[in-house]
């Protein structure tokens, strides 16, 4: 009699026993001890060399498909270029007023190259490339003046340009100073006029130098591209 009171006393006690409650939508998951791999992980960029203010990088699309990739390299300001006497004489030559211009002078020098995809070619008929670099600037290489001397140049693909600037030396955001320009790609037509359609820009990319971390404003420039829908690929411009 005892062992059945005890059994029915077990039997009673589990009936009363609440149910084991069920997983709530709102709880918060288990985070798991182990990182989900990437799928495609970011790839990591070799660092510029350290008299580099920035390199812009863009791939230009002409209507037939032809292509090349275009890189403006701008370095770091300094008090002469290596060619000084020439570059003062083409100054002069070419840019009325640069003396004048700034208070103190300092020069940007850059390096612009464009390189076609194997088996491509490109001609004036496919859009020609305009681009741009701070200042005053005075080109030599594979371009030519674009409207006029002392400004943006026209590219002539494949090539390589260079490009020699005067611009206000002291902080880079000040006026005159390397910060306030633009500099970059954009398409114009055959007849040289802007385009609104024809060449396209992809894979616009701006990679700023511990050269160039003394500037507020070109610090914001890789998350604002000036894309113009596609035609261009430009960075920077408050002047």
């Amino acid at each position: 009699m005892l062992a059945i009171a005890a059994f029915a006393g077990v039997l009673a006690l589990t009936a009363c026993a609440p149910a084991h409650p069920a997983h709530s939508s709102g709880a918060k998951p288990v985070k798991s001890r182990h990182a989900t791999p990437s799928a495609t992980p970011t790839p990591t960029e070799s660092p510029l060399p350290s008299d580099v203010l920035f390199q812009i990088t863009a791939v230009a699309t002409a209507p037939d498909g032809s292509a090349a990739t275009f890189i403006e390299t701008v370095k770091a300001p300094v008090e002469r270029t290596e060619h000084q006497s020439g570059d003062e004489t083409t100054l002069d030559q070419q840019c009325e007023g640069w003396r004048q211009a700034f208070p103190t002078i300092q020069y940007l020098e850059a390096t612009v190259t464009s390189t076609l995809k194997p088996g491509d070619t490109w001609s004036d008929d496919d859009g020609r490339i305009a681009i741009d670099m701070a200042g005053y600037p005075i080109w030599n290489g594979d371009q030519e003046p674009y409207q006029q001397l002392c400004a943006t140049a026209l590219a002539v693909i494949p090539g390589t340009a260079h490009a020699v600037s005067p611009v206000a030396g002291g902080k880079p955001d000040a006026i005159g100073g390397w910060a306030v320009f633009r500099y970059g790609f954009s398409a114009v037509g055959a007849d040289g006029a802007a385009a609104s359609d024809g060449v396209s820009f992809t894979r616009c990319h701006l990679q700023l130098g511990d050269a160039a971390t003394s500037s507020i404003f070109a610090s914001t420039w890789a998350a604002h591209p000036e894309t113009d829908g596609g035609a261009a690929c430009k960075f920077g411009g408050t002047s």
